[in-house]
């Protein structure tokens, strides 16, 4: 599989143009990935997916995002979301995959005011949820949620909520310049019920057994999403940041100065090239550490210690950081001549900074809180 990904990186490149142009991943992208079974990389076997382990992600991502940054995101977070489900209560997996089990999920979080009341069986939805990548070729949307608490008093719980299509909007808000391609757009609900088997508390998904483990058993679905899972966002940085070295080297091999000097007998090509490679290669063998070591631990039948899964963040975010670094090291080769609306170098450029914003690996924050939980402080963010 993953060589059939490697495959793919030209006929992706080759597209990438017209999904950042379209805000949106071609229809044809997204039917060669179902075709080639990228999305149930994660899916529970007795649903008919593969229930490999999360650093296969990484794998693939590494590949596709070579080609196409978007078309990597929208892969990433539709086959992520297979994994949450598995470890989400049976009968929501059954309300999901019992009549299709092809059936892909999209995630979207309550930046713009969405809100949820309890109420009888369930809970009451209302409001926007941004940030639906995949929401043009997902059949449910796995909303994150806050619920109010019962007495009024302490946080709020933070939840997946699963609604299907049916239950909601799209709006079209997704105008970004970087992974423009992935048209991650925002959903609208309006005084939508959801009953309760189809939420999950984020404390039940922390390492260990989950709900959904009693019938999907492998260690895949006892290991934190909420926490190795944002490998779904770091994966595509790192295939962005390979594709970037590689244009770059294949364009300085033929390429020369406007004094005729070959470009690649430059020493300060060489070092940057060089430089970028090492940084590239180490964010990947960090990223599989983790994997590895998570997957390790639920084999094991062992439970992730909170500064495990903080350090798992914070190894996630310095992934993503030193892919935006190789890329940045990278750029001054471009030259003038490559500031081209259709320069594949720069929309990688622009579409690896726009990935290291995603909150999960956004290195201000996810370093801050493994700080303070090494010093034995409480986290800031009581997902992790």
């Amino acid at each position: 599989m993953v060589g059939r990904a490697r495959e793919m990186i030209p006929v992706l490149r080759a597209r990438a143009r017209d999904a950042e142009n379209n805000r949106a991943v071609p229809r044809e992208t997204f039917e060669q990935f179902a075709e080639e079974g990228f999305f149930r990389i994660h899916q529970p076997e007795r649903f008919g997916g593969y229930g490999w382990d999360i650093g296969m992600m990484v794998r693939l991502g590494a590949e596709l995002g070579q080609g196409c940054g978007s078309s990597c995101w929208i892969f990433s977070n539709l086959a992520v979301q297979n994994w949450i489900l598995g470890m989400n209560k049976p009968k929501a997996q059954e309300d999901v995959w019992g009549g299709n089990p092809l059936a892909l999920i999209a995630s979207s979080f309550p930046a713009k005011g969405g809100k949820v009341e309890r109420t009888e069986g369930g809970l009451i939805a209302n409001g926007l949820w941004s940030f639906a990548s995949g929401v043009d070729f997902a059949d449910w949307n796995n909303m994150q949620v806050f619920v109010p608490p019962v007495d009024g008093e302490g946080p709020p719980e933070h939840r997946f909520a699963l609604v299907p299509k049916a239950d909601y909007e799209v709006i079209d808000d997704w105008f970004s310049p970087g992974l423009a391609g992935t048209g991650s757009r925002s959903i609208k609900l309006d005084n939508i019920f959801i009953p309760e088997h189809r939420t999950v508390p984020s404390t039940e998904l922390m390492g260990g057994p989950s709900p959904g483990s009693a019938i999907n058993p492998g260690a895949l679905y006892r290991v934190p999403p909420l926490t190795l899972g944002t490998k779904v966002f770091a994966a595509p940085a790192l295939g962005i940041a390979k594709g970037a070295l590689a244009l770059i080297e294949d364009d300085l091999r033929g390429r020369s100065t406007v004094g005729h000097a070959p470009m690649a007998e430059l020493p300060t090509a060489q070092v940057r090239v060089a430089e970028a490679g090492a940084e590239i290669e180490a964010a990947e063998a960090l990223l599989l550490k983790d994997c590895a070591d998570a997957m390790a631990t639920a084999e094991a039948g062992g439970v992730p210690v909170l500064d495990d899964r903080a350090r798992w963040r914070r190894n996630n975010a310095f992934a993503v950081q030193l892919c935006v670094r190789a890329v940045e090291r990278l750029n001054p080769l471009v030259g003038a001549r490559g500031l081209t609306p259709e320069n594949d170098f720069l929309r990688m450029f622009r579409d690896v900074h726009a990935a290291s914003l995603q909150i999960t690996v956004s290195w201000d924050i996810q370093s801050v809180n493994a700080g303070r939980i090494r010093f034995g402080l409480p986290s800031l963010d009581p997902r992790v």
